[in-house]
């Protein structure tokens, strides 16, 4: 049996008439990151593999949301991105988000929320049998919906770096290549709001839950993991950031690491905290010590990781926002 022919055969066995090139649901990214991040990595395949079947359509689509697709690159000593270097505060939580707090009543911020998320985002990408370079893909994702929910998410590349942050341009498209573009139609896209959040911690709160299915026993870490996929479909204002603050300082578990540069050279304060679902990483969200905004979060492996091959403390992917001007800066 061909590709053609399974194709008709699944399609008769499943009434669905979804179109071949639909983009996938934001719900089933949500739902398909959650599951990468528990289960057992497939063997990497290289990226010159063919990709005819229906189930390398899968993998294709399972390599798009979780970031892990092997590129060719030049070879490097060193994995991971080295982590942010904290100065120590004497600051508790509290006093940290209370300080971003009053920072976000500033007026510095957008005056409503915008149905767009822009992000600088650094994505895993390792050869299948460890012989090539092991860099993190930089790339710009560019997520903007309607109300009717028809939207679109473009990718586009930026440059890669080593674990050093030296350039690795070997096998990566050129900075600037549109790398993704995906299309929703009418009623297509998924948000966790279709409405604009109301600046309430309850509020906030339900939509925290709905992202995480943490349940009633909200941790810290499972409200840094919410506020994440938040800001991947919204650009919010200073009230809104305020209150999902106040969601993250009600849950257990957190904790300052104290104050650092970002990646893209800007002050924060950086607060931690262990997602109850994935115990092995710590979260890390980092606030603003400008405006007090929600500007990047990161992971971290709490414990060596066998099936990446990474010690503990290895950064595993960090996200920027905020960062409409570098954006331009870079078109």
């Amino acid at each position: 049996m061909n590709d053609d022919e399974l194709t008709r055969a699944v399609r008769r066995l499943d009434p669905a008439r979804t179109p071949l090139d639909a983009p996938i649901p934001l719900d089933a990214e949500r739902r398909a990151r959650a599951f990468a991040r528990t289960a057992r990595p497939p063997r990497r395949r290289p990226a010159y593999a063919a990709w005819g079947s229906a189930a390398a359509v899968v993998v294709l689509v399972l390599a798009i949301v979780t970031g892990v697709l092997w590129m060719p690159g030049s070879p490097a000593s060193a994995l991971t991105p080295e982590p942010l270097v904290f100065t120590s505060i004497s600051e508790d939580a509290s006093q940290v988000i209370a300080q971003a707090q009053e920072r976000l009543t500033d007026g510095s911020g957008p005056s409503s929320p915008e149905r767009r998320s822009l992000s600088l985002g650094w994505y895993y990408s390792g050869s299948p049998d460890e012989a090539e370079a092991t860099v993190f893909r930089r790339e710009w994702i560019d997520v903007r919906w309607n109300e009717d929910l028809s939207g679109s998410v473009v990718t586009t590349a930026a440059e890669a770096t080593n674990a050093a942050g030296d350039t690795v341009p070997t096998g990566d498209p050129t900075p600037g290549t549109v790398v993704g573009d995906l299309q929703f139609v009418q009623n297509q896209f998924s948000p966790l709001s279709r409405n604009a959040p109301e600046p309430t911690v309850e509020a906030m709160r339900a939509l925290v839950l709905t992202s995480t299915g943490a349940g009633e026993q909200l941790t810290a870490g499972d409200a840094m993991l919410g506020a994440r996929a938040l800001l991947g479909e919204w650009t919010l204002t200073g009230a809104q950031q305020a209150a999902l603050l106040e969601v993250v300082a009600q849950a257990p578990g957190l904790r300052v690491v104290g104050t650092a540069f970002d990646r893209l050279g800007r002050p924060v304060v950086g607060l931690a905290a262990v997602p109850s679902g994935l115990t092995t990483s710590e979260a890390t969200l980092l606030l603003s010590a400008d405006t007090g905004r929600i500007v990047g979060f990161e992971s971290e492996l709490l414990a060596d990781n066998e099936n990446l091959k990474l010690p503990a403390g290895s950064i595993t992917d960090y996200t920027l926002w905020d960062v409409l001007d570098r954006k331009a800066e870079t078109e």
